[in-house]
């Protein structure tokens, strides 16, 4: 049981430096994909979860950092200050999706 979580953990890390490595290429899309499969694992490292909120904050994607940011709150054992940065993130993103107009709907000619 032991090899297989380590097993599994040493994947995860390969992926999140696979993923880095696609997103300093500008391949953002695939980079996102691998990064969501890391943190999808409950990955217990800040790593992934800090890049796809800034990832996700830079294209305004305010649900997506809510989400992601309540799994690393969930997940990732880490001091207090970065706890609370994560909880800004959520807070900040839930505020930001308010201020989004709702979409009107389209008219019939």
């Amino acid at each position: 049981m032991w090899l297989h979580w380590r097993m599994q953990n040493v994947d995860l890390v390969k992926s999140f430096l696979r993923a880095q490595n696609l997103e300093q290429l500008g391949r953002t899309d695939e980079a996102i994909e691998l990064y969501e499969e890391v943190v999808g694992h409950r990955f217990d490292a800040t790593g992934p979860y800090d890049r796809l909120i800034s990832i996700y904050s830079n294209q305004a994607r305010h649900q997506e950092v809510e989400r992601i940011a309540v799994a690393a709150l969930a997940n990732v054992h880490t001091h207090e200050q970065k706890r609370g940065w994560y909880q800004e993130m959520r807070e900040a993103a839930v505020e930001a999706a308010r201020q989004v107009p709702a979409a009107a709907p389209k008219r019939r000619a």
